[in-house]
């Protein structure tokens, strides 16, 4: 069923679809001037128990109770396996997709457009990472696909939220149509959760962190129902995976063929380079400052290149940095020393681990944890470039 389906056209015809019903809705909304009240609804549906209340807001109400069903026959059993595998690793996956997915998915401009159309993402990029982490971890977090769980609630505000970009790239970017066709449309949604979940996945075993044959494909189909809660599916088929990798290998297949389809240059693409230049001075700033002034800063591109490859790297405008192999030899053999210490002050509760770049990524993630940012990102249906302006304020 799934060999040799990654066509050109069968992936041009993706590219024709987005998501009618989610479109419909905020059109409605926006017709009714209640698209702004939405987002203070949706700061009620952060828990696991948040239930719909709100009367004031039909369209809405209706788009929820029609998209919070999981699909037929999904295997939740597979579901918590991947959902542990993940949460196991969830330090290290962020590293991997701050290092490997989000430089590779820049490397399309049918991207990277999208996602720099408001020319305000890279000043604020601190907002951007806390939500596309908190994206990550309200998928892959336990019991996140039980009824009204952070998974599914997550799928239904992606769903407006990408109803409201395309109005916006309709509206203030009129020849997109005419490069890429439907903007977010199905090719560039998959190949946006392949990078949450196969890039992390490909990226974490570069970085040696263990995973299983079978707990990599138990978080692939995690994140490929999520797809499909997203509406990811033909035509009227919400239970449908026809339009879905079915495996790791599959999956390897479809990105493959993306990227032919998709990456350019640096000198096609300036916004992947003006995205990624920002992202690595994030990342930069996320490394605890005693480590900066041993100017440790630098192993961020060290690892962007070890994660994604020289060529890779060079697509979105970063350079390996002098004495590239030696640098990365160095941190590792020093990441190790502190390792070493990090399982004797650790070894009393268990968390104890000799990888050198999951000690890296946990002291990484809770130095930003602890001093960056609390709570969670407010949600907005972007329906003016002010909307976005706003979402990517610095909190």
């Amino acid at each position: 069923m799934y060999e040799h389906r990654w066509t050109k056209d069968f992936l041009d015809s993706l590219r024709e679809q987005g998501d009618p019903f989610a479109d419909e809705t905020v059109a409605k909304m926006l017709h009714d001037g209640t698209v702004q009240h939405a987002g203070e609804l949706f700061k009620t549906l952060s828990s696991n128990d948040a239930k719909v209340a709100d009367e004031q807001i039909p369209e809405l109400k209706e788009f929820i109770a029609k998209t919070k069903k999981l699909p037929d026959k999904v295997d939740l059993k597979r579901i918590e396996r991947g959902e542990e595998a993940f949460m196991r690793n969830a330090c290290p996956a962020c590293i991997s997709l701050l290092c490997k997915s989000l430089p590779e998915g820049y490397a399309a401009p049918n991207l990277s457009m999208i996602l720099n159309i408001s020319k305000n993402l890279e000043r604020h990029p601190y907002a951007r990472l806390i939500a596309v982490l908190q994206l990550v971890i309200n998928v892959g977090a336990l019991r996140g696909f039980q009824p009204d769980g952070r998974a599914v609630i997550t799928a239904q505000k992606v769903r407006l939220l990408h109803a409201g970009i395309r109005h916006i790239t309709h509206k203030y970017r009129p020849d997109y149509p005419k490069r890429f066709q439907e903007p977010v449309n199905h090719e560039d949604m998959l190949a946006t959760i392949m990078g949450f979940s196969l890039l992390v996945i490909t990226g974490l075993q570069k970085l040696d962190v263990s995973l299983t044959n079978q707990e990599a494909e138990d978080v692939l189909y995690l994140w490929c129902v999520f797809a499909l809660m997203c509406g990811i599916h033909p035509p009227n088929e919400p239970d449908s995976m026809a339009y879905l990798p079915s495996s790791i290998a599959d999956a390897k297949a479809f990105y493959a063929e993306f990227g032919k389809r998709h990456y350019t240059s640096a000198s096609e693409n300036p916004d992947g380079v003006e995205l990624t230049r920002a992202n690595i001075k994030m990342l930069k700033q996320m490394i605890p400052w005693p480590l900066r002034l041993f100017g440790l800063g630098i192993i961020v591109p060290v690892y962007v290149v070890h994660l994604v490859g020289f060529e890779g790297a060079k697509r979105v405008g970063v350079r390996p940095v002098w004495g590239h192999s030696l640098l990365k030899t160095s941190f590792f053999a020093l990441t190790r020393g502190i390792t070493f210490i990090w399982r004797k002050v650790n070894s009393d509760n268990g968390s104890a681990d000799g990888n050198v770049h999951r000690t890296f990524s946990n002291i990484a993630m809770q130095f930003l944890v602890d001093h960056k940012f609390g709570g969670q990102v407010e949600f907005t249906i972007p329906v003016t470039l002010q909307n976005l302006h706003n979402m990517v304020k610095t909190p």
